[in-house]
């Protein structure tokens, strides 16, 4: 059996209304954000991934 964690893996918390899904950065864009309390010029949106619902 592999006892090694995924490269890739999704982390994420679920009610019966909603998901919330983690996303990690990297650590300059996260420690940015964190003393900005948002986003920098270093994040770009169009590097995102957006999940969909499935219907």
């Amino acid at each position: 059996m592999n006892d090694q964690r995924p490269r890739f893996e999704v982390r994420a918390h679920h009610t019966d209304s909603t998901v919330t899904v983690y996303q990690a950065y990297r650590p300059e864009i996260g420690r940015a954000a964190a003393r900005h309390g948002r986003f920098t010029s270093s994040w770009s949106r169009e590097r995102m991934t957006w999940i969909k619902r499935c219907s």
